[in-house]
């Protein structure tokens, strides 16, 4: 039961915060919201009301909106009757929200304790596969290996050696786990599956937990958010580039992920939330129909035609096919991840 509610708290909290932004700019800038939803129609449930708006949950789990009438600009009070700083104010707010979501979730990771790789005798283990034997031994990300079969790691060489010379045998790891130690037995696999290799887990320098003061795990908090960015703007190159696979993941993906943190690094849980939100951050601003960047980029073309506006029965048109099209792409995506991960 811990994955699925840590998976409903964790993408409930990315698409609560992203709408409460688009949310809170629409009544800075007086418009009137409608409806604030969970995932998309058709409706569900409505939860409430307040003042005038709507709190419904809906069918189709991919995201959340805030209806404020912003393709009609007959409608009394709505965002479409607000001028281009209000519009692209309201339309980036909730993109907004997700960096600053991500700026707190970080600064407060670092306040607790942020594992840090050090110099230093051993191994951290950085990541362990799903269904590997490290996973099914109880090996965490974030552990750090400090000696197998009784025999001290020197450094990540003395890692592959050791477990390279007992493929098929078991052996036992000595963990090092929030000052603790920890012994594990586990059977290095002979024939791993791709880029797993044969125990399961990722290695780098040993890891240490350091906590900062507030006022330096904010611009540290700052700092992470921004190498979040420019890691998924490299990882994105990369892919182009075909230097590695290109794969997006739904809402299964999401789960899967999650659950994986929540069972080997539950430590890490608000570290993995704020790349999420990061995430969420960056594919919203995308230049796309429908989404929030897709909505600015015409903001932008009537900041171009002096003032003229794309009619709004068009822009609407164009949103409402960008809709269509997204959501059958996170049903495809949908049905990819389940066939990767249950097919």
């Amino acid at each position: 039961m811990l994955g699925p509610l840590s998976f409903v708290v964790v993408f409930g909290l990315l698409i609560f915060v992203h709408e409460l932004g688009h949310f809170a700019a629409a009544k800075i800038v007086g418009a009137r919201v409608d409806e604030f939803g969970f995932g998309y129609p058709p409706r569900l449930a409505v939860l409430g009301k307040w003042r005038e708006t709507a709190i419904t949950i809906n069918w189709l789990p991919f995201g959340g909106f805030v209806r404020m009438a912003e393709d009609d600009p007959t409608v009394k009070d709505g965002l479409a009757n607000k001028g281009r700083l209000a519009r692209a104010f309201v339309m980036g707010a909730g993109s907004l929200m997700n960096l600053v979501l991500a700026i707190v979730l970080y600064s407060i990771t670092f306040m607790t304790g942020a594992l840090t790789p050090v110099e230093g005798p051993g191994a951290g283990i950085y990541f362990v596969s799903p269904d590997s034997p490290a996973m099914e031994a109880g090996v965490r990300g974030g552990d750090n290996l400090i000696a197998i079969d009784g025999v001290q790691v020197g450094d990540l060489d003395d890692v592959i050696d050791l477990i390279d010379a007992h493929l098929g045998q078991e052996i036992e790891f000595e963990l090092e786990r929030n000052e603790r130690q920890i012994m594990v037995r586990l059977t290095p696999r002979e024939n791993p599956p791709p880029n797993e290799g044969a125990t399961g887990i990722s290695l780098g320098d040993p890891w240490q937990r350091v906590r900062y003061p507030v006022w330096k795990a904010v611009p540290n908090g700052f700092r992470a958010a921004y190498n979040s960015v420019s890691g998924i703007f490299y990882m994105i190159r990369a892919a182009i580039q075909k230097q590695i696979p290109f794969q997006v993941s739904g809402p299964i993906g999401i789960y899967r992920e999650t659950a994986t943190v929540v069972k080997t690094a539950p430590e890490q849980l608000l570290e993995f939330t704020a790349f999420l939100s990061i995430n969420l951050f960056m594919v919203n601003l995308l230049p796309l129909p429908a989404l929030d960047g897709g909505r600015l980029v015409f903001i932008f073309l009537e900041w171009l035609r002096r003032g003229r506006r794309v009619p709004p029965e068009k822009e609407g048109f164009v949103h409402a096919i960008g809709m269509v099209m997204f959501i059958a792409l996170m049903l495809v995506v949908t049905f990819m991840d389940y066939m990767r991960y249950y097919g």
